[in-house]
Order: C-alpha cells, then sequence, then structure tokens
C-alpha cells in the first residue's frame, strides 16, 4: 500500500519523544553540577607572568653612556697591593637573563607552589681611585623564586 506524501507527514507530525523515567528524572534533579571555573580566576594565571615582564621592562637600560671595561681581576683587588684604596661603587645595573620554570612543588602546609628559576647578570661600576675610568665588574647570579599557587 503506497501512502502519499501528506499521509506520512502528518503521521510524522503526531509522533513525540516518550517521557523519561521518574527515577532517572529525580536522580538528575538531586545531582548538583560542577560550577565551571570562572573567567575571573584566569587573571591568576597571568599575574605572575605579567610581574616578570615588568621587572624585566623596568631593567632595561635607558640613556646609559658606555663604560669602558677593565679585567676582572683590577675591579675585584686580587692583584692590588694591600695599601690600595678599595673600589668605591658608583651605580649598578640588573639585567635578567633567562626565566625557567622548574616545575611545581608542595610546601610545608602541601599547598602547590610554583618554583621559577632566573638567571640575572648582575653590572657594578666603580670609581677608579686614581681618577682614570671607572671600572666595570659583571656578575653572573640564579635565583630561584617559589611563586604560591591560589588553586590546585
Amino acid at each position: 500500500m503506497k501512502h502519499r506524501d501528506e499521509d506520512i507527514e502528518a503521521l510524522l507530525e503526531r509522533l513525540a519523544p516518550a517521557p523519561p523515567d521518574p527515577a532517572l528524572m529525580a536522580r538528575l534533579r538531586a545531582a548538583q553540577p560542577v560550577p565551571r571555573r570562572s573567567r575571573g580566576r584566569i587573571i591568576y594565571l597571568w599575574v605572575p607572568l605579567a610581574a616578570a615582564a615588568g621587572v624585566a621592562f623596568a631593567l632595561i637600560p635607558r640613556n646609559e653612556t658606555p663604560v669602558a671595561t677593565t679585567p676582572p681581576d683590577i675591579a675585584t683587588n686580587e692583584n692590588l697591593p694591600d695599601s690600595a684604596p678599595e673600589l668605591q661603587p658608583v651605580s649598578s645595573l640588573q639585567h635578567l637573563m633567562d626565566v625557567a620554570d622548574l616545575g611545581i612543588v608542595s610546601d610545608a602546609n602541601n599547598m602547590p607552589v610554583r618554583l621559577i628559576r632566573t638567571r640575572w647578570i648582575d653590572e657594578f661600576v666603580y670609581e677608579n681611585p686614581d681618577g682614570g675610568e671607572p671600572v666595570k665588574e659583571g656578575r653572573l647570579r640564579e635565583e630561584v623564586m617559589p611563586v604560591s599557587l591560589p588553586f590546585y
């Protein structure tokens, strides 16, 4: 028996889905959905990165006049006689060279802490006791900074 298209469409319009089982609906209503993480908490991810960028930007030298460098043995007074005067520091600059993420560890209170290693070059300029050009010394410094995490 052949049905016309209009008859089939009329039959399909009368179809309706079966209602769900009442026990299933009761379980769904009783379940507490897991709250989604709000976008406001994502800012905590960017705060350490923004702070590191701000520090790096603040340490960029501006309008600095070049200073002649001397061998490190003069700057550290290793080969100078004991009666030579101490070198007096005039200025210093710190350059951030590298930042590395060492991972996440737990502190004494079992709270997560991210360890970040930074490498710096510290430049110190000393006044020459003889009145000549200033003496410049560079030192490599490495620090491991703990950054607390407000979430797990």
